[in-house]
């Protein structure tokens, strides 16, 4: 195949790939980790509780420009994953792979399961494929060429890598290590190395400062998240899932790390399967989520797709694997973006189930089975409950006496930003980043609680003389399915001073 064919054959494939993510952009709710970041980005700062600043400073730019819609979420993962195409491709062209490698490469980035979630959501996961596969990149690049301008690359990506998710911070940790190791160290006693590590520094010092000054906001996160998360999760399901995630792509997967590490035509590259290899431990070790590793399946793909390309060198050899590959994933596909509305998708998952006897993805955090992956059932709801808080909002005549209240930033976001037509004003929350922005007294003339919960606590009616249940979110399928609104008046005692004192007995939003 000639160059310039294949690469308009990556470039087509690429543009499928954000077409294919856009067709879908409207088939559920927006998510409520969506609607929190687009909430960080009417607040925009240097950090936030639980991400570095780039996811709202991102959405904060999206609302500026096209403003807020179920499309507007969607733009940027969706762009983020047709560049991906494009960049495994020239990956796997750098690792010396041909035509065949980099479109096997190519078409496992458009479809395989790992790569299908991350670029239909508005979450850093993306991006943070995006910038770990970057980072390789130039690190490649630098081994190919040894131009040193690659360092310089590498520490202004690894910069912009932090601004949007911390995680990075092991990539590079293991990346370094990986140089020690192998006959490659001098390179980090070079000036342009330290030079880039500056640049890291100062493209990443926003956060850092932000950090600093919010008590290490990060660390707290990550300390509760082992807490109340990862203490729970199994090493021996981490090693599983990195076996599943790529889904019949585990064939090219697998085949790269090993290729990395042992092939004798990738052997200039053997540090970074060693940095791989660094990754899954620590991960392993700490019990990590499965997902954690997805940054590295990019490269794992493009140096499996050079060693099958030297492997099978007969046309229809190449046409089977390819064939095989492709008809298992779109098999897959509704698990990585939904393809129908919600009960069609409900009615899928249950036929899914019962014909193979795989619940695992319909298993949520509760540890229950549900009807739908929580990620989708996290995609329901909240327009509901939008409505919902607006018709009793709307039964308050003076509407500078009203505080809504939610109890998660789920709830929280969808009033936020889904509330916004509604005519309803930004709520208050101690869950995530609300807990900064939540107001440390309320005026004394506060005497209308708007209540949002799953459950009405004993000191609402110790509190309020009249309460009210608007409505609750009627959707069995969505996760916040039961979640209550309350319209609390008549306060028994003084309502600011409950609050004052509230406020002041909170230490963290974790």
């Amino acid at each position: 195949m000639q160059v310039k064919h294949l690469k308009w054959l990556i470039l087509s494939l690429a543009l499928l790939k954000i077409a294919f993510h856009l067709y879908f952009y409207d088939m559920l709710e927006p998510h409520r980790d969506e609607l929190l970041y687009f909430s960080l980005g009417t607040h925009p700062a240097g950090g936030y509780a639980s991400v570095p600043p780039m996811i709202g400073i991102l959405a904060f730019l999206l609302m500026k420009t096209i403003g807020f819609s179920a499309f507007a979420i969607k733009i940027l993962p969706a762009i983020i994953g047709g560049v991906m195409v494009w960049l495994t491709a020239k990956i796997t062209e750098e690792l010396g792979g041909k035509w065949f490698a980099q479109l096997l490469a190519a078409s496992g980035i458009f479809i395989a399961p790992v790569f299908v979630r991350p670029f239909y959501l508005y979450q850093p996961v993306g991006f943070d494929i995006f910038f770990w596969t970057l980072l390789f990149f130039f690190t490649i690049r630098f081994l190919n060429t040894r131009n040193n301008n690659y360092l310089l690359y590498l520490g202004i990506a690894a910069g912009f890598a932090i601004l949007n998710k911390h995680l990075v911070v092991l990539q590079l940790g293991s990346l370094v290590i990986a140089f020690l190791l192998s006959s490659e160290r001098k390179v980090l006693a070079q000036k342009s190395f330290w030079f880039a590590t500056g640049l890291c520094i100062i493209i990443a010092s926003p956060n850092i400062i932000w950090q600093l000054s919010h008590g290490l906001s990060g660390v707290r996160h990550f300390n509760a998240l082992n807490k109340y998360q990862l203490v729970y999760l199994s090493r021996i399901n981490f090693l599983k899932e990195q076996l599943l995630m790529p889904g019949s792509y585990m064939l090219i997967t697998c085949a790269g790390v090993l290729a990395l590490l042992f092939a004798q035509k990738l052997s200039k590259y053997s540090l970074l399967g060693i940095t791989i290899l660094l990754i899954i431990t620590v991960l392993f070790i700490v019990k990590g989520k499965g997902y954690y590793t997805a940054g590295v399946f990019p490269l794992s793909l493009a140096a499996g797709a050079v060693w099958w390309e030297d492997l099978l060198k007969q046309w229809y050899f190449r046409v089977a694997l390819m064939g095989v590959l492709l008809t298992l994933s779109i098999f897959l596909l509704p698990i990585g973006v939904p393809v129908y509305k919600p009960e069609k998708l409900a009615a899928h998952f249950k036929n899914f189930s019962e014909k193979y006897g795989m619940d695992g993805m319909l298993r949520h955090e509760d540890g229950k089975i549900h009807s739908l992956p929580q990620d989708y059932a996290d995609m329901i709801g909240w327009e509901e409950l939008a409505r919902i808080t607006a018709t009793a909002y709307n039964q308050v005549p003076d509407k500078s006496h009203v505080l809504i209240y939610a109890e998660n930033y789920g709830q929280a976001s969808a009033i936020n930003i889904l509330g916004k037509k509604y005519g309803l004003p930004e709520p208050v929350s101690f869950s995530d980043n609300y807990y900064y922005w939540a107001p440390r007294k309320i005026p004394a003339t506060t005497d209308t609680f708007i209540y949002i919960n799953d459950e009405l606590g004993d000191d609402i009616h110790k509190l309020f003389a009249d309460v009210q249940l608007a409505g609750k979110i009627s959707d069995p399928l969505a996760r916040e399915y039961g979640t209550q609104v309350y319209l609390c008046r008549n306060p028994r005692t003084n309502f600011s001073e409950f609050w004052y004192k509230r406020v002041a007995g909170l230490e963290s939003p974790f």
